[in-house]
């Protein structure tokens, strides 16, 4: 019978192995920066959580038991972190947002096969998808971040939030349905720049 690797190192992980605890972090370290990063925080926040989160982890990996999928227990641990930071800010006045610095995020989903054209009309979509992200409350971010790129199943979303997978499915929609409407009212009103701009260019 084939070993698994990922058991194997978790167990390793929970009798203390740093080697082990290097490896978790190599392999998801970076999909977790990029999750912190779509929850809305800057990429100097994100860095912070992801080694608050890794803390967390060496805190809790000796109560977990390796029967479910890891990388959703491991996703809903860091939506749990991001949530209470959250709260925590929201207590002491302070402001949540994306700097700048997020650019280059848009730059690493872009196919290097892909033409000039075709890259700038990506990265602008990825951009556009980005800004309606953060028009969501913050409830309705994490469900969709969750789902669509922690890659949790609605079940075990279900079980992390308490609810009926029916309820998931229906905020799930809702959220993904904001969104669109968002986006449709962006470009509606890009166009209708567009066409001001080329009235104001006609003689």
């Amino acid at each position: 019978m084939d070993s698994d690797p990922l058991a194997e190192q978790i167990i390793k992980c929970q009798n203390g192995e740093r080697e082990a605890f290097a490896w978790l972090l190599r392999q998801y370290g970076s999909r977790l920066y990029r999750f912190f990063l779509r929850m809305n925080y800057s990429p100097a926040d994100a860095e912070d959580l992801l080694q608050d989160l890794f803390v967390k982890l060496l805190e809790k990996i000796h109560g977990y038991n390796h029967q479910g999928r890891f990388e959703s227990w491991l996703f809903c641990v860091a939506a749990n972190l991001a949530r209470n930071e959250y709260r925590r800010r929201r207590r002491r006045g302070g402001v949540i947002s994306m700097h700048d610095e997020q650019s280059p995020l848009g730059e690493a989903l872009v196919s290097t096969e892909a033409t000039a054209p075709e890259k700038l009309q990506l990265t602008e979509q990825i951009d556009q998808l980005q800004d309606a992200l953060e028009q969501l409350s913050p409830p309705e971010r994490e469900l969709i971040i969750l789902r669509h790129y922690g890659k949790l199943s609605f079940k075990e979303i279900a079980e992390q939030y308490r609810m009926p997978i029916g309820t998931v499915l229906a905020k799930v929609h809702r959220s993904l349905k904001h969104i669109r409407n968002i986006m449709l009212e962006n470009e509606k009103h890009t166009q209708n720049l567009d066409n001001s701009m080329r009235t104001g260019l006609n003689p």
